[in-house]
């Protein structure tokens, strides 16, 4: 046959509903795409724990040694491999706001690195880090009804509200729960020394023991994390490797080549006339294969359209990786659709044509 007619042929099976074409391609994007969906939103569930890990501070070492702590060291050790962040801290003296006198409000002094760690440990609202003037947590900005820009009196003088930061009640420690965070230059001693350490390495938990300023054996001091609520570490990769749905490729090529065979398989008598009409084997498979192509690449499209958005839905990473993730499955499961529409062609026979006949 000429290829027109090897064309013209796989055309007229498809409007005539001879190849089922909607039927195998929606039980293709029911099949596999709930297959991918799933494997998708499992990947999508592990990254937004990672996430959540480090918004509640989780990944945040804080190294405790009251006045032992050198400030440049601390905030020096940012962007040490996988330490990301590093940030130093002391208790200032308390001052009173003249709004209300009553109470005594707790100053915070933080290193320029503290204040750049703000968005992984704190979470700001509003506010620019680069301005001058003191962060007021969240609760105390509501009570003052202070947003940035604006100065609010105290006994030590006028402060100008550079922003708000939101420290919620997760588990973390109430250091900064209800206070004034006045950013102070990286000079002299501090009590505590912050370091974030994204993605997690054991091996540089220990580092911020190097920002001490004593290390003789009579130094008290500590090291543990900033929230203990979620666990001490959390190996998105092992989940990931983990996982139960890593194996969707497999079940997805199997499923494939599961619909391939039967879409040919349920039109033997068909094809067994064909060869008895002396049309070649080979014509027929590229026929239907021709016809397969529609179906298979109709319903993988339409089940990768569904997955960038299961992969985009609720993530806190919105790279693309997720989504290639679940269209391994969706291509592996077409390319074994294909090879199983070949396979049911191969196996179809001539010398069976009666018995297909009488079997209908």
């Amino acid at each position: 046959m000429r290829a027109a007619s090897v064309i013209s042929e796989a055309w007229r099976n498809l409007i005539s509903g001879t190849t089922r074409a909607g039927l195998f391609a929606l039980v293709f994007v029911a099949a596999v795409g709930a297959l991918s969906w799933v494997d998708v939103r499992s990947v999508v569930s592990i990254v937004d724990g990672a996430a959540q890990f480090r918004a509640e501070g989780a990944t945040v070492q804080v190294l405790k040694a009251d006045g032992n702590i050198d400030g440049r060291r601390c905030d020096a050790l940012s962007g040490t491999g996988a330490l990301s962040t590093a940030g130093a801290i002391r208790q200032g003296t308390p001052i009173r706001i003249l709004a209300m006198p009553a109470s005594q409000i707790t100053v915070v002094e933080a290193t320029p690195g503290l204040v750049a760690m703000l968005p992984t440990i704190a979470q700001p609202e509003t506010g620019d880090r680069d301005q001058a003037g003191v962060w007021l947590s969240a609760d105390l900005a509501k009570v003052l009804g202070a947003l940035p820009g604006a100065v609010i009196q105290t006994s030590a003088g006028p402060a100008t509200v550079a922003g708000v930061y939101t420290w919620p009640d997760d588990g973390r420690g109430r250091d900064l729960g209800y206070a004034i965070l006045a950013p102070v230059p990286a000079d002299g001693v501090f009590g505590q020394c912050w370091t974030e350490i994204w993605p997690p390495s054991p091996n540089l938990q220990g580092l911020s023991y190097v920002s001490l300023v004593s290390s003789e054996p009579g130094t008290q001091a500590t090291l543990g994390q900033l929230n203990t609520s979620l666990g001490t570490t959390y190996d998105a990769a092992s989940l990931l490797s983990a996982r139960l749905t890593r194996q969707a490729p497999i079940a997805g090529i199997v499923i494939g080549l599961m619909a391939g065979y039967v879409s040919v398989r349920i039109r033997r008598l068909e094809i067994a006339s064909n060869l008895h009409a002396r049309v070649p084997r080979a014509d027929l498979m590229w026929q239907h294969l021709l016809e397969a192509l529609v179906w298979v690449g109709s319903a993988s499209i339409i089940a990768a359209a569904g997955l960038l958005w299961a992969a985009r839905w609720g993530n806190p990473d919105l790279s693309w990786a997720t989504w290639l993730i679940g269209l391994r499955t969706v291509i592996a499961s077409a390319a074994a659709a294909l090879l199983g529409v070949l396979a049911g062609v191969m196996t179809a026979r001539e010398k069976h044509l009666f018995r297909y006949a009488k079997e209908r």
